[in-house]
């Protein structure tokens, strides 16, 4: 079976900016940390603003550095055989969360478990980055079996068809349309995704397996 992933460079943007947008806590904790080291602390408020400063800033260099990988250009080959493996991002969101609920605690005594629950999923889902993509590169991927062609989409909307029901794969500049000899169509935009060239050398194989009519 040949297996080709379908990775949209506007799914991997929006990722991006949702990713971005957890930085705004940390701005403001780094201000309460620094804030709070001008006081001349001692014992666990010291530690308490010097965990502060630290998680912020991690979190900030992460998503600059996610920031700069973004806007350079995407090696297909690298691209499709790249090794995921622990989202920083989210492992320090989820430091930030730990933090802001410590100081909290710190401040009135009480566990903010709301905070403390998405700060712990946050860290989870970050952990497990490489094994969740996997399993959602396998499920958006393009594959070439001995008996049909598999073409995903939204839920309930992938396309399974055999290839002596097949009618034609037509593919152009950007475009690539499929249909089925009962009038089903799938069309994919190539110029959305990475590593496109990839996915055209697939398509042009799924084509040539296509059962010419009785």
């Amino acid at each position: 079976m040949l297996t080709v992933p379908l990775r949209s460079k506007r799914r991997e943007r929006a990722v991006l900016i949702q990713k971005i947008q957890h930085a705004a806590p940390a701005v403001v904790l780094l201000a309460a940390g620094i804030s709070a080291l001008r006081e001349e602390p001692h014992g666990a408020a010291l530690l308490l603003a010097i965990v502060e400063i630290g998680s912020s800033l991690l979190l900030m260099v992460s998503v600059a550095l996610a920031l700069r990988k973004a806007r350079r250009p995407a090696d297909a080959a690298a691209t499709l055989h790249a090794h995921h493996g622990v989202d920083w991002i989210d492992v320090f969101t989820a430091a930030v969360l730990f933090t802001e609920v410590l100081e909290r605690y710190h401040h009135t005594h009480r566990l903010a478990r709301p905070t403390l629950l998405l700060a712990s999923v946050l860290l989870l889902v970050g952990l497990l980055h490489g094994r969740l993509l996997t399993f959602g590169a396998r499920r958006r991927s393009l594959r070439l079996g001995d008996d049909d062609l598999f073409v995903p989409g939204r839920p309930f909307r992938s396309l399974r068809v055999k290839w002596a029901d097949l009618a034609s794969i037509d593919i152009d500049r950007r475009y690539a349309t499929i249909r089925t000899r009962d009038g089903k169509t799938r069309t994919i935009d190539l110029a959305d995704l990475e590593g496109a060239d990839h996915v055209r050398v697939a398509l042009e194989d799924a084509r040539s397996r296509i059962v010419p009519a009785a």
